[in-house]
């Protein structure tokens, strides 16, 4: 019996191809969508799940209240704070610091000159990392690995790129130099993580090295200040310790040992939870967002809604073809469920004829989407977790496609079957034929209208003047700890380079995603400071940024804080009617005076998401470790850019030879405060173009049904003389009501949620009318571009051969 119903359904497959191909296109594409979703949600989902004992895993975490309100999240905190936990703390297994270490490497190689690397997976850990999280000693052992200084424990495959094929066993004794002259002695080799982690670190040098070495210049281990805060804690909780329970013992404790000036709240973040934690200052981690991925599952979900409808659309469409066939079943002695299976079988034939068509585009959609894909995501059709997911998907989608046109078909009455006129008209559920062309096209239409409003507030974030320039400069960060008297070295001589225009030493830019506050007093008896947000640089960030001055100088050279430029807004807020009345006025920061010299034009300092706030410029030479550095060509399109940056990475090389040289465009890191805006926008249009084409494919399957089943109407108009024009029209006039109906559905729904969108931005566009009616036009263009064609070929046609049998 089955395989009579295989037969059947191959042979019904292969008679109706554009059905078929239809049908399957469409249901391919929601298809593939899911599982492109599901590769991307399964992969975020995964970071750090496979560690034993995760669930009492966590990362120690600070917050601050910055003086302009704003909450910061730190997660590198003070190195003793690690020391101060284990000791003070009860409840708690282990406790171990983290701190990055950003070098070159280099390895002896006898005597031959020695090898280079990188090291980016450098860290400085405690011993007890190893106790939080295990791993599998490939030589060496956990209890004395790391106990002495100038140790150092690697990973299998960073151990293999240092010292080749060498056995694990063998290596152990060698060394290898950091920075030039940290020389350290292997001690352990571990194996490689296999799943996916945010803690890929490749080599691991002891924590006492920081005491023993030129390192405790700048990674003081008993420093509780501010600027010590470069070191990830990691605590793994006793069995039935709760983390509410620590919470408040490590306020205490912070209390205690910390600067009053720094006020950090702790709090303990579950390991699980670091990989979507996007808002923490200088994190070094990938982060996903958790309202992206729930949002994609959404979008994969509503896809495949549309193209089940889709199926059920076409399938019931197509049924006055089948009614003989139903009839002279019925007659033969079929029952009803059997007709439901059989219909059911074909469903699921062509839904697995869907299935694979989708899993052979998943690659190159993959490829196609690679810059918006995070790295590493693979699909791997033979894994259990994906054969489980492609067959419950089948099975439900089969279902879901199949169940309401296999009942509509198998309900047909033998008699009037037989006679080829199907079901009554009423019965036919042809308002639910419209209803679901209705529902898809108003589901691309929020879709158009919600892209062109998306695309349109980023148009605008890109073009409205930020209040400086940001083109052709480019960043350059020095390395962390080191001398400041270097820095200015490497300014002076940058400023030589040929191609280059201004050089400035900063620490804030005018506009960052971290920016950060001070808190001022307009009079010493204030009881209360202000918060304003802080841009900090030397004398020549001003004119190296082309920052409007309003009144007053410039900041002028010196090697400590001793003068404030503010912005337009500030100046209103002390009480300043014109600029030039904030000139001379002193401002009180941190119980010492500070004199107004200048006062700027306003300007952006964080993205369009936030207002203009209250702001000072103050040179702070003890913190301006990074290089904004001002070519002369426009742009990043001319030639002589490769030529500068070159010469300036050789400039580099003669002041940090170890150190890796690394540079950023300004304009691109301005880009990236909008990068999640950039996401909602690729995903809008991404589901936009799918809903679009998986509706033109419906409307087209909808459009050959009316013209089957009114060809003997059209055949007797065009004999009273209607000509091939009026026909198209009024065939296509009822497909277009329907697009102007899902206008007017739409059009609400998408203002609301893209006013809510909106919300999210303090400068943004207004939602015009002309927003809609394009939507609109563009709909109905599509529509008329999907139906012309079946509507044209239906009015030419003989009306001779459809009345023949008349």
């Amino acid at each position: 019996m089955i395989k009579n119903y295989l037969k059947i359904a191959w042979r019904n497959t292969i008679r109706n191809r554009i059905y078929t191909a239809i049908n399957v296109l469409g249901l391919a594409l929601g298809l593939c969508a899911c599982i492109v979703i599901y590769a991307i949600v399964k992969y975020e989902f995964s970071f750090d799940t496979f560690h034993p004992d995760k669930d009492r895993i966590y990362r120690l975490m600070g917050d601050a209240t910055e003086s302009t309100g704003e909450k910061l999240h730190f997660g590198k905190l003070p190195m003793p704070l690690s020391q101060a936990v284990r000791a003070e703390l009860p409840g708690l297994d282990a406790v171990a610091a983290v701190s990055p270490y950003t070098v070159k490497v280099s390895v002896p190689n006898g005597g031959k000159p020695a090898k280079h690397f990188d090291g980016p997976g450098t860290v400085i850990v405690e011993p007890q990392y190893f106790s939080i999280f295990k791993c599998n000693w490939l030589s060496g052992n956990l209890t004395s690995a790391l106990k002495a200084p100038f140790t150092v424990v690697l990973t299998e495959s960073r151990a293999r790129q240092y010292f080749g094929n060498e056995l694990p066993d063998k290596i152990i004794g060698k060394q290898v130099v950091y920075d030039d002259s940290l020389r350290v002695t292997v001690t352990g080799i571990i194996a490689d993580w296999k799943k996916n982690t945010d803690l890929s670190y490749t080599d691991f040098i002891s924590f006492s090295t920081t005491k023993s070495s030129f390192l405790k210049k700048t990674i003081n281990p008993d420093s509780w200040s501010e600027g010590n805060m470069s070191t990830w804690v990691f605590v793994k909780l006793s069995a039935g310790t709760r983390p509410g329970q620590l919470t408040a013992r490590m306020a205490g404790l912070v209390k205690r040992h910390a600067d009053p000036k720094m006020k950090l709240a702790p709090w303990l973040e579950p390991l699980t939870d670091i990989h979507f934690n996007a808002d923490v200052v200088e994190n070094g981690i990938r982060t996903a967002h958790k309202p992206t991925l729930y949002s994609l599952v959404a979008i994969a979900l509503f896809i495949l809604i549309l193209a089940v409808i889709n199926f059920v659309n076409l399938a019931t469409a197509q049924s006055i073809r089948r009614a003989k066939e139903v009839g002279v079943r019925k007659v033969l002695g079929s029952s009803r469920s059997g007709l439901i299976f059989q219909f059911l079988t074909e469903t699921l034939l062509l839904t697995v004829f869907a299935v694979f068509l989708a899993v052979s585009l998943v690659k190159p959609v993959l490829s196609t989407f690679s810059s918006f894909i995070p790295p590493g995501i693979t699909f791997h059709f033979f894994s259990p977790s994906t054969c489980i997911f492609l067959f419950l998907i089948t099975v439900i989608t089969s279902l879901l496609a199949g169940f309401y046109p296999a009942k509509v078909l198998s309900a047909y009455l033998p008699v009037k079957s037989l006679k080829g006129e199907g079901a009554h008209r009423g019965s036919e559920k042809w308002f639910l034929r419209k209803g679901l062309i209705v529902f898809q096209f108003t589901a691309s239409l929020i879709f158009i209208i919600s892209a062109i409003v998306i695309n349109s507030q980023l148009r605008f974030t890109r073009s409205k003047d930020l209040g400086f320039t940001a083109d052709a400069i480019v960043t350059i960060g020095t390395p962390w700890g080191d001398s400041l008297s270097k820095v200015r070295v490497l300014a002076q001589k940058i400023k030589q380079v040929a191609g280059v225009s201004k050089v400035g030493l900063e620490w804030l830019p005018p506009m960052t995603e971290n920016s950060r506050g001070m808190r001022i007093k307009f009079k010493s008896t204030d009881l209360k400071e202000t918060g304003v947000t802080q841009v900090a640089g030397n004398e020549d960030i001003i004119p190296l940024y082309q920052i409007k001055l309003l009144a007053g100088r410039n900041l002028m050279h010196s090697d400590s804080a001793r003068e404030f430029v503010i912005n337009e807004t500030l100046s209103k807020l002390m009480g300043c009617r014109k600029a030039q009345d904030a000139i001379g006025k002193m401002l009180y920061w941190n119980n010492k005076l500070y004199p107004v010299v200048g006062v700027a034009a306003d300007f952006h300092s964080t993205s369009f998401h936030d207002p203009i706030t209250p702001l000072c410029i103050v040179n702070r030479p003890e913190r301006e470790s990074t290089l904004a550095v001002k070519l002369v060509a426009k742009g990043k399109q001319s030639n002589s850019i490769k030529a500068t940056l070159s010469q300036i990475e050789k400039v580099w090389a003669q002041v940090y030879p170890a150190g890796a040289f690394d540079y950023k465009f300004y304009d691109e890191s301005i880009a990236l405060l909008y990068k999640k805006d950039q996401q909602t926008a690729r995903l809008t249009y991404t589901a936009m173009a799918i809903t679009i084409f998986i509706s033109c494919m419906g409307l087209f399957g909808l459009v050959l049904f009316t013209a089957e089943k009114r060809t003997k109407e059209i055949s007797i108009r065009k004999i009273l003389g209607a000509n091939a024009a009026n026909i198209a029209i009024m065939l296509s006039r009822d497909f277009i009501l329907l697009v102007v109906i899902a206008l007017f559905i739409a059009s609400p729904i998408a203002w609301y949620f893209m006013s809510q969108w909106l919300r999210g931005f303090a400068y943004r566009i207004n939602i015009s009318l002309w927003v809609f009616i394009v939507a609109g036009l563009g709909a109905i263009f599509i529509a008329l571009i999907t139906t012309g064609f079946q509507a044209i070929k239906a009015a030419i046609a003989n009306p001779v051969k459809s009345l023949r049998s008349e």
